[in-house]
């Protein structure tokens, strides 16, 4: 099916599903997110059509938690206001500002989002129908994820980027005093895409929620710290400083594997595209 095919049948079903869109003027796709079809109505409503199974899980994940989430954090997400489970749709209110992909780090919106994180990474897990678990099984967990990119991500370096590489997964793996701290509610997916900032430099909200689950608190920091040090450095001092003492060389090996999920996105979907940029990114990174 064709693109404009594909958002025709959407607007379609949508406005079939919600009354609130029966009128709509526009529906126009925004964003390449890997999980669902987004779409901007008349800028006013974002509404979601998950890709396959797997993100219809995800979406529902979303359905359930954001109110909560919502509840308990200092900036704006998403509230699923337009909610079908039979087809799963979720529809919620475009939210205002302008993403860290054309935003600097002028204005308030780090230390916002610091205290906005630790809000999040104090939220109970039964808040949100999760499970609290200890640092042991996020470890089992990584080392998991991690063996599965050796397996599909290696074959497509040379030998010495896979030793150099290999090297790192161990030492991140078998460092004991890197795995002492408090796993939490985490977003795990804190990217640039989903940071959104306002005209005046405050943040306005955050948006894809579809990771959220009980992880290292980390992992929200990784892009932050790695990629606009400055602002990072803002932002965790505004969360209280560091929660221990391996946070920093956690956050830096999560920055290092972002471009690897890219990679796999690629040989998942077919798209050599991302499997090019992601390898970019992976040997950009080496020396982080």
């Amino acid at each position: 099916m064709s693109a404009d095919a594909r958002t025709a049948e959407h607007r379609t079903h949508a406005q079939r599903l919600f009354p609130q869109l029966e009128a709509i003027a526009t529906f126009t796709p925004v964003g390449h997110g890997w999980t669902c079809h987004t779409y901007e109505a008349d800028g006013t409503w974002i509404v979601q059509f998950p890709k396959d199974a797997g993100a219809e899980a995800l979406l529902r994940r979303q359905i359930d938690m954001l109110p909560e989430i919502a509840a308990e954090v200092s900036t704006a997400v998403p509230e699923p206001e337009l909610v079908s489970l039979d087809p799963v749709v979720m529809g919620y209110r475009k939210l205002p500002g302008t993403s860290l992909v054309e935003a600097g780090d002028e204005g308030v919106w780090p230390e916002r989002l610091g205290r906005s994180l630790y809000d999040l990474h104090m939220v109970p897990a039964e808040y949100l129908g999760l499970r609290a678990r200890g640092a042991a099984a996020v470890r089992e967990e990584r080392r998991a994820e991690l063996a599965t990119l050796q397996e599909r991500v290696f074959p497509l370096l040379s030998t010495a980027e896979r030793g150099a590489f290999a090297d790192r997964f161990d030492h991140y793996l078998g460092a004991d005093d890197l795995w002492r701290f408090g796993p939490c509610v985490t977003h795990n997916d804190l990217g640039p895409d989903h940071i959104l900032v306002s005209a005046a430099g405050d943040l306005a909200g955050v948006i894809d929620w579809e990771e959220v689950g009980i992880g290292d608190p980390a992992w929200d920091f990784a892009w932050l710290l790695g990629a606009r040090p400055d602002a990072g450095e803002r932002a965790l001092a505004a969360y209280g400083g560091l929660p221990d003492a391996g946070f920093r060389d956690r956050a830096r090996f999560s920055f290092l594997l972002m471009p690897w999920h890219e990679v796999i996105y690629g040989l998942d979907s077919g798209r050599d595209a991302f499997v090019q940029s992601g390898l970019g990114g992976v040997r950009e990174r080496s020396q982080v």
